[in-house]
C-alpha cells in the first residue's frame, strides 16, 4: 500500500500576501503620507507668512518713496508738528510730478492718513481733499523737522516754526529717514 500517493502536500503559496503584511505597509504608508502632509502645511504657512511680510515691506517703500519725494520737492509754505505735516509740493500722489498740490499727512495711531488738494484749489479752512488715501498698519513716532539756530548749530524739534525747516526726519517702522528739503531757502 503506498501512502503518499492519495496525499497533497500542504506548502505555502508564494503568489499572494497574507492580511497581516497588507495591514503593516498600510500603516507604513499611513504614517508618511501623515508626515508628508505636516511637512507640506508647515511649507504652505512659511510661504503665507513669507508674503504677507513682503506685501508689508512693499507697502511700507511706497510709503517711504512718497514722502521722501514729496517733502524734498517741497515749494516754500510748509508747517507741522509732531503728529501732521502739511507743505505744498510739486509731486502727487496721483499724478506724479507736476502742478502744485497742498499735501498733508496725519498720523492717527497705527494709521497714516493722507489728504491731497491741487493748490489752486485749496483754502485753508476748508477740509474737502481731492485725494484720501490710508496707509494702514504702519507704525510711527511722528515728525521732527531740523532747524538751524542762531549759533548756526542744527538741532531736531516737534514743531515747525515761521521757517521753514532744512530737513524733516520721519520714523518709519523703525526706519529713519531724513529728508533735505531741496527748493527751500536755506536760513
Amino acid at each position: 500500500m503506498t501512502w503518499g500517493t492519495g496525499f497533497k502536500r500542504h506548502t505555502r503559496n508564494n503568489a499572494g500576501f497574507t492580511l497581516l503584511e497588507v495591514l503593516v505597509s498600510l500603516t507604513i504608508m499611513a504614517m508618511i503620507t501623515a508626515v508628508a502632509f505636516a511637512g507640506l502645511s508647515i511649507g504652505i504657512d512659511s510661504w503665507h507668512r513669507g508674503s504677507r511680510k513682503i506685501d508689508e515691506l512693499d507697502r511700507r517703500f511706497t510709503i517711504e518713496r512718497v514722502i521722501q519725494r514729496q517733502i524734498a520737492l517741497t515749494d516754500h509754505v510748509f508747517r507741522g508738528d509732531r503728529d501732521q505735516l502739511e507743505f505744498s509740493t510739486t509731486y502727487s500722489l496721483a499724478n506724479g510730478s507736476g502742478d502744485p498740490v497742498w499735501v498733508k499727512y496725519v498720523l492717527d495711531g497705527n494709521e497714516l492718513l493722507y489728504f491731497e488738494t491741487p493748490f489752486t484749489q485749496y483754502v485753508e479752512s476748508q477740509t474737502t481733499p481731492a485725494l484720501k488715501q490710508t496707509f494702514a498698519a504702519v507704525s510711527m513716532n511722528g515728525f521732527r523737522y531740523l532747524y538751524i539756530l542762531p549759533s548756526k548749530e542744527y538741532d531736531w524739534f516737534y514743531e515747525t516754526t515761521k521757517d521753514n525747516p532744512v530737513a524733516v526726519r520721519v520714523d518709519l517702522s523703525g526706519d529713519v529717514l531724513t529728508i533735505p528739503l531741496v527748493n527751500v531757502e536755506k536760513q
